[in-house]
C-alpha cells in the first residue's frame, strides 16, 4: 500500500524532476576540482589531488578470494585454501580506515554522493582484465533506499563506469524482504538475517561483479552469489572499497 502511494505521488512530479537522480543534481556542472580530502584545489574535473592520492593506504598483496595481506600476489590464503568463498574473486581497495571510512559513512548517512564517484574511480583503477560484462551493485530494500534517496553502491558503480565502459545493471537484484541492520550481529546473525532475503530475474550474463562499499563477514555476498550461480551465471568477482574481514 505505502509503495503504491510513493510511485502514485512520484508521478505527479514534472518530468523534468523525475528525470535527474539526487546524484545528478549534486554533480551538475558545478564542480570546480575541490580534493575531497584537503579541499584544495586540484586538476580539474578531479575529485581528489596527487598529494592525498599517494597517501592513501593500500593492502599489500591481497588474498584473492577475501583481501587478507600475504607475501605473494595472485594467491590464496591458507584459509581459503581450506574453506573456499563461493566467488571467484575478490578485489578490495584498503581495510576499512581512514581516509577510506570517513568517505563511506558521509556517502552512506550525509547525502556526499561524490564521495562515491571519487571511491568508484579509484576502486577502478586496480582493477584489471578480464573485465566483466556486468555491475551488480548490492540493492537496497525499496523502503532504506527511499529514506535514504539513493543506493550508495549505485553511486561507486557510476565512479567506476567513469574509468571503465562497463555496463550497470541496478534492476536484475532485488532485496525482497527488509533485514535488521547487520553492524551489531554475529556472523551466524548475519547469515540468518539474510537467508532468502534476495531475488534475482533471469540474468543472461556469464560473468559479473558484486559491489558493495564494505564487507564483513562476506555474508551478504555469499547469498548474493549462490544466487547468481544458480541463475546460471559462472564467474561472480566480488568489488569492495573496504573490507574487515579478519582471521
Amino acid at each position: 500500500m505505502i509503495k503504491r502511494q510513493v510511485t502514485r505521488l512520484y508521478s505527479y512530479l514534472p518530468s523534468r524532476l523525475r528525470s535527474y537522480s539526487h546524484s545528478q543534481l549534486q554533480l551538475g556542472a558545478l564542480w570546480w576540482g575541490q580534493c575531497l580530502l584537503c579541499r584544495h584545489d586540484c586538476q580539474q574535473q578531479a575529485l581528489i589531488c596527487q598529494q592525498c592520492r599517494d597517501e592513501l593506504p593500500q593492502l599489500s598483496h591481497p588474498c584473492t578470494q577475501c583481501a587478507f595481506p600475504l607475501t605473494l600476489d595472485d594467491a590464496h590464503c591458507g584459509r581459503c585454501q581450506r574453506y573456499p568463498q563461493p566467488w571467484q574473486r575478490m578485489r578490495v581497495l584498503a581495510d576499512f580506515e581512514p581516509p577510506f571510512s570517513g568517505l563511506i559513512h558521509g556517502l552512506k548517512y550525509h547525502h556526499q554522493t561524490l564521495n562515491g564517484r571519487l571511491l568508484g574511480q579509484l576502486l577502478a583503477q586496480q582493477v584489471s582484465p578480464p573485465y566483466p560484462e556486468v555491475i551488480l551493485p548490492v540493492p537496497l530494500h525499496w523502503w532504506r533506499q527511499l529514506r535514504r534517496g539513493y543506493n550508495q553502491a549505485f553511486e561507486i558503480a557510476l565512479g567506476v563506469q567513469n574509468v571503465l565502459p562497463i555496463l550497470i545493471d541496478n534492476h536484475s537484484l532485488k532485496r525482497r524482504r527488509h533485514t535488521a541492520t547487520q553492524t551489531q550481529l554475529t556472523r551466524i546473525q548475519r547469515q540468518k538475517n539474510l537467508h532468502q532475503a534476495f531475488t534475482a530475474r533471469s540474468l543472461p550474463y556469464r560473468h559479473v561483479a558484486l559491489l558493495d562499499d564494505v564487507i564483513t563477514t562476506g555474508s551478504t555476498m555469499k547469498e548474493l552469489t549462490q544466487l547468481l550461480h544458480q541463475q546460471g551465471v559462472e564467474v561472480v568477482e566480488v568489488w569492495a572499497l573496504c573490507r574487515t574481514l579478519d582471521h
